[in-house]
């Protein structure tokens, strides 16, 4: 036998035996009223009374039902609700918005039932009426939440529309912009060809009497060079970039790859006395173009070699990371820093270069930039000059 069978259970209350039916129905917590088969109001109890603020005499045997609903509540009724009572002897669960003496109104949900005589014919109809003012709230909420997330929606697709345009005229942008830079530096580059040209044959053959011309020429001879390396490097970075758009996704693993780079430095990193520090573990490997992905981490660990501060040792590490559902490729140096209060706006802008001493063309960072970009990714930089400079690359695991 169960144990808590054997449990006694507590005395009953007899005085809730002797509930008074009559009190019961006056007071429920609905409302209860009885009309003939017409909607002739017979009876109904002091809640609904009480709702309605009329007194038993201004309602019982001079008004109907139906008159105590709204307009299109009693058409309703008329048309729907009591043919059905009629055919099947009950209704369930039907909303109506009751009349009240003073004007206002007050929303109900009507069960009701038809009971028949002896003979078959409609006798009576017993209603109860739940006020359904909190529900009618909060559907009335539920409706307007509803309007304004459908706005909402319509907002965002209306802005993905625009987006997606812009983003269309962009490319289109873009791509007209390295037409154009590619055309402008191959149509440039043999006048300064031919420059250079006539250059060295001026200097062979022109005799110059003034002390200063040496130094004039000298200065003349490096603007020239510096012409066309500017316009190698445009046609470069143009190159580059319409040879990846081309190139297949494909699983990188990194702790190779990024071996095999360093090995590619190691004269430079040698002459440093340069180390490395490689982590992988969180995430071993990357999907994406793999000379993408090759530039970027080159162009990151060789300017970190470049800009090593003077007198100290360069350390590297590189390492990875799961945040924000993006994969992070980490690169940390201890070199020269970047003074990002300072150029943090310009940091990844063509030719700009924030250390002159050091031989550069400030394109690193703006093609690491535009591939992070193209890979569906993001860049960020934390520096303190003087003591080193971080990029954190996230890309899309």
């Amino acid at each position: 036998m169960n144990p808590q069978e054997d449990e006694q259970l507590p005395a009953l209350d007899l005085r809730l035996t002797q509930e008074n039916l009559e009190d019961l129905y006056e007071h429920a917590p609905c409302g209860y009223c009885s009309c003939l088969p017409d909607g002739t109001l017979v009876k109904l109890n002091q809640t609904l009374l009480g709702w309605l603020g009329y007194t038993r005499e201004e309602l019982v045997a001079s008004q109907c039902l139906q008159q105590l609903l709204t307009v299109g509540g009693r058409l309703h009724y008329e048309t729907h609700c009591a043919p059905l009572l009629l055919l099947v002897n009950q209704v369930r669960e039907i909303s109506y918005t009751l009349r009240r003496k003073d004007g206002s109104t007050l929303p109900v949900l009507m069960n009701a039932v038809l009971l028949r005589d002896s003979d078959g014919q409609p006798l009576v109809v017993r209603v109860t009426l739940f006020d359904i003012t909190e529900r009618r709230k909060y559907e009335q909420e539920l409706i307007r939440a509803k309007g304004q997330a459908e706005e909402r929606r319509e907002q965002l697709a209306r802005a993905n529309e625009q987006l997606t345009l812009q983003n269309g005229q962009l490319t289109r942008i873009n791509a007209e912009l390295d037409s154009f830079v590619y055309t402008a530096s191959h149509d440039l580059r043999q006048p300064i060809d031919n420059m250079v040209g006539l250059f060295a044959e001026l200097q062979h053959t022109a005799t110059f009497h003034d002390p200063e011309a040496s130094s004039m020429m000298s200065m003349f001879e490096g603007a020239l060079q510096q012409i066309l390396s500017t316009i190698a490097g445009l046609t470069e970075v143009v190159q580059q970039q319409r040879q990846l758009e081309q190139v297949p996704l494909e699983v990188v693993e990194l702790q190779s790859f990024a071996e095999e780079i360093i090995r590619s430095l190691q004269p430079q990193a040698a002459e440093l006395e340069a180390t490395f520090s490689l982590d992988f573990s969180t995430v071993p490997s990357l999907r994406m173009a793999r000379p993408s992905l090759h530039s970027m981490l080159y162009n990151l660990l060789s300017n970190a070699l470049k800009y090593a501060q003077p007198g100290r040792k360069p350390h590297i590490k590189v390492n990875t990371a799961l945040q924000e559902g993006m994969a992070l490729l980490r690169v940390h140096d201890n070199g020269r820093g970047i003074d990002l209060e300072r150029h943090g706006r310009e940091l990844f802008q063509l030719f700009r270069r924030f250390h002159p001493e050091v031989v550069g063309l400030g394109m690193g960072l703006y093609l690491v930039n535009r591939l992070v970009h193209q890979a569906g990714g993001r860049i960020e930089v934390e520096s303190i000059v003087g003591q080193g400079t971080t990029f954190c690359i996230y890309l899309p695991v």
